[in-house]
């Protein structure tokens, strides 16, 4: 079973609709570089994101393991692109690395994670899992898809008919 290695926007998302505690069910080991747990908990602390204390405390109970990349040649080459940020260069080498899944949103970073042939996935991808898993109904889906979306998560308007129809 590959791990699973977070970058930001998921763990911020699934964490503002709640539903974070619920992916710590999946079966899958859980990651997240501390370049990310800066940007995720520290700065979010500091802007009082509720999500940012939920992450805080998974990490210290140990649900999600802080963890760098030990590959730092690797993870200069991923560095030299420059539309690829730090969060993202350090989850894509320790995805490699743990031949995990890289869980992102950003289209440089998953378009990299194409070229590195590292597998990866989105938020979209833990709400449906959960659905999957029969954590959560098809309705707790949707409501969380639309708050996320109303709380800033961008959606074009074709991946949101496409999850619709996943859903069906």
């Amino acid at each position: 079973m590959k791990p699973f290695v977070f970058d930001a926007t998921p763990l911020i998302y699934i964490g503002k609709v709640n539903l974070l505690e619920t992916v710590m069910l999946f079966p899958e080991g859980k990651y997240i570089p501390k370049s990310v747990y800066r940007e995720v908990v520290e700065e979010g602390k500091k802007r009082g994101k509720p999500e940012a204390f939920l992450i805080e405390k998974l990490v210290k109970n140990d649900a999600l393991k802080l963890r760098n990349p030990a590959d730092m040649r690797y993870l200069d080459s991923l560095r030299e692109n420059p539309k690829i940020h730090a969060g993202d260069a350090d989850v894509l080498a320790l995805a490699q690395e743990l031949n995990g899944i890289a869980l992102m949103d950003d289209e440089e970073a998953r378009g990299m994670a194409e070229i590195e042939g590292i597998e990866h996935h989105g938020t979209v991808y833990l709400l449906l899992r959960m659905k999957k898993m029969e954590l959560i109904s098809k309705d707790e889906t949707i409501a969380a898809l639309n708050e996320m979306i109303r709380m800033g998560w961008r959606c074009s308007t074709e991946l949101y008919a496409e999850i619709l129809i996943a859903l069906k």
